[in-house]
């Protein structure tokens, strides 16, 4: 794929004390050579650490959304740009602790473009997992979820993972609204009630080398996020369907 051919996307990373693993997820995107610092742009959640100091030092666009959560960090994302006048194709959402293989970016790219997709969504499990990058509850959790959104909308997925590549137009319709951790399902779930294009393929997940996930790093930290995704789902499924004209 030609650098032109990716030239009015941006790329959006959620961090929140990640300095360590940004400065790796940071030099290997650049390395990719397909997007220039300007279109990476680093949502800083409330960190402590020198992540947006990280970011700077890579030419990378910095915004700071202090109300915690990776749904509120997208919609800052999705905020600035609205606001900066820009009207990019397409979103690449990634995770700034290392987890997500960048290297998978190039098929993410070819595939939302030779499919003409509304999205893209990188499965760790028709993929590679890397021994203890998911945690039991996630695995269970991810099965779970997908299995009601086949029961209820008969589409079969296999993950909800994080990196993904979602249309900006596509996303403008959904109108997002979570902002913690029921963004992903959210997003898959509009997606089917709008009749979007949604494909999904293999990626590799690694476990991430410097500290603790806010998600599955605690037993509790995990059973809430789960809940939180279910909760999404039946909310989105039962009471808040888009009306039709």
């Amino acid at each position: 794929m030609r650098n032109e051919e990716v030239s009015d996307g941006i790329v959006v990373i959620p961090v929140r004390n990640e300095e360590e693993n940004l400065l790796l997820v940071l030099q290997n995107l650049l390395n990719l050579q397909l997007f220039s610092p300007n279109q990476i742009w680093v949502i800083d959640n409330g960190s402590t650490d020198r992540s947006s100091q990280i970011a700077k030092s890579f030419a990378a666009t910095v915004h700071f959304e202090p109300k915690l959560g990776y749904g509120a960090a997208i919609l800052k994302a999705l905020g600035e740009i609205k606001a900066s006048g820009l009207y990019p194709t397409f979103l690449l959402i990634i995770d700034g602790d290392g987890s997500d293989d960048t290297n998978s970016v190039q098929d993410l790219l070819s595939v939302f473009t030779k499919a003409d997709c509304d999205l893209v969504i990188g499965s760790r499990i028709l993929g590679k997992a890397e021994k203890g990058s998911l945690s039991f509850l996630q695995r269970f959790g991810n099965h779970l979820t997908c299995f009601l959104i086949y029961v209820f909308y008969r589409r079969k997925f296999t993950d909800l993972g994080p990196m993904r590549i979602i249309r900006y137009s596509s996303l403008l319709q959904m109108g997002l609204k979570d902002r913690t951790w029921g963004w992903n399902v959210e997003m898959q779930i509009r997606a089917l009630q709008y009749n979007m294009k949604v494909i999904e393929i293999p990626v590799t997940y690694f476990k991430r080398r410097f500290g603790v996930s806010k998600i599955s790093g605690t037993i509790l930290m995990a059973l809430r996020v789960g809940i939180k995704i279910l909760y999404t789902f039946f909310y989105l499924t039962l009471w808040d369907r888009p009306k039709r004209p």
